[in-house]
């Protein structure tokens, strides 16, 4: 099989981009936390930190032990995506992008003579030079090549930081079998147990695997046919999408852990999530919130401690893209909410969506003054700056939940919709 992509992964990105704007914390243990308290946890971590086993996830006040001396720094995600930028000019200056996959992920495909080895290794090395030179010398990134995106992306991950790993096809699956599952994306801790209960507790296992028992494992022929192909280095190219849902969450700060702070928050990620449905020209059918609170499962009221306790709730509509009557939806939602608890975070989701081209506007005039309104309300913002004009259901909160950085995609700093 030949080398046919290249795929590039930033590493330790977040904490990467505060080394490289603060020169005394290169070489210190840095985590990035999403806001200034103890109470929330890291979103990203330096190797200097990972080394004491702070990671993703990992609670501020579980990092400080396990880190003595870390420094928290709190996230700067417009800083993130314009560092960002110029890694994508970076790359694309050596090789064009075919696909970027997150804020610090992107894939390549090689064409002709840059499917020799030799040839890869070099366009790989170029890549991280001009990473250097565009972004700076903290900026370092792995690479991975083969024969498909997944088993480059596998690559990419072998050897951290700023590897550099070619899977060649004579080397496979042999080169993969010191892996475990875990290290391929799309198995996690569920999935893991479910390929264990099939009798794959290896990576040797699942190479071995035939198609039929990978499709048992993931519930599905076309998944389990797949990912035999994959696994010996065929291209399987995915199969173009429609968008499932529009979602936004937020972890509320102590000054808005209160009934009236979650449902302001709430109310601000509505706003956000309907304009962001209007910019992609989708409609939605149904909406969906929930909260976190403080709190073990069944001790909403009153809780003691910090816990998983929740309540979620949804409905479904008339498709619409209005702001106002998916403030109606969610504000009838969180008034059959349980009593007590201390909200620790809300999230909504859009869902059931249709393109606008296949959508059927209501028939009734109000529904059709809404969503003009709407999009009166989004060019406003977009010529005269974020938030400039709003629904009073919002006072006081315009600049609550402000916009974070999502693992799998860039955020969108549009005016119109931040």
């Amino acid at each position: 099989m030949p080398l046919r992509y290249l795929f590039i992964d930033m590493n330790a990105f977040f904490a990467s981009v505060e080394q490289q704007d603060d020169p005394s914390l290169r070489g210190r243990p840095v985590a990035v936390i999403p806001t200034d308290a103890r109470t929330t946890a890291c979103i990203a971590a330096s190797y200097e930190a990972k080394a004491r086993g702070v990671k993703t996830g990992t609670a501020v006040w579980e990092a400080e032990k396990l880190c003595p001396g870390i420094v928290f720094v709190v996230a700067r995600h417009l800083r993130y995506v314009q560092m960002h930028n110029r890694i994508l000019d970076a790359v694309g200056s050596c090789i064009p992008i075919d696909r970027v996959m997150s804020i610090d992920e992107m894939s390549c495909k090689l064409l002709g003579a840059e499917r020799g080895p030799d040839q890869a290794m070099e366009i790989a090395r170029r890549i991280k030079t001009a990473i250097r030179e565009r972004a700076g010398d903290a900026m370092r990134c792995s690479i991975g090549v083969g024969p498909n995106e997944m088993l480059a992306k596998v690559a990419a991950d072998m050897r951290k930081p700023d590897g550099l790993v070619v899977l060649r096809d004579n080397e496979l699956p042999a080169a993969l079998h010191r892996l475990a599952l875990r290290d391929f994306p799309g198995i996690g801790p569920r999935m893991e147990r479910r390929f264990n209960l099939y009798g794959i507790f290896t990576v040797q296992q699942l190479c071995a695997a035939p198609a039929k028992t990978l499709a048992t494992v993931w519930g599905s022929r076309l998944i389990g046919e797949k990912w035999f192909r994959l696994l010996r280095g065929e291209d399987v190219p995915d199969k173009p999408g429609r968008r499932q849902t529009v979602s936004h969450s937020h972890i509320l700060p102590p000054n808005l852990r209160t009934d009236a702070g979650a449902y302001g928050v709430l109310v601000r990620l509505t706003h956000k999530a309907a304009a962001r449905l209007r910019k992609i020209n989708y409609w939605a059918g149904a909406v969906s919130v929930g909260v976190s609170y403080q709190g073990e499962p069944g001790t909403v009221p009153d809780p003691v401690g910090w816990g998983r306790a929740s309540w979620e709730a949804g409905c479904r509509f008339p498709h619409r893209q209005d702001t106002p009557g998916i403030l109606e939806e969610v504000g009838n939602l969180w008034r059959g909410r349980p009593p007590g608890g201390v909200p620790m975070k809300v999230g909504m989701v859009l869902a059931d969506l249709l393109p606008a081209r296949s959508a059927t506007p209501s028939l009734f005039e109000e529904d059709r003054r809404r969503t003009d309104l709407s999009h009166a309300m989004d060019g406003v913002n977009r010529e005269c700056g974020a938030n400039v004009i709003y629904f009073g259901s919002m006072f006081g909160l315009r600049d609550a939940a402000p916009t974070r950085i999502a693992f799998t995609q860039i955020p969108d700093f549009d005016r119109g919709v931040t």
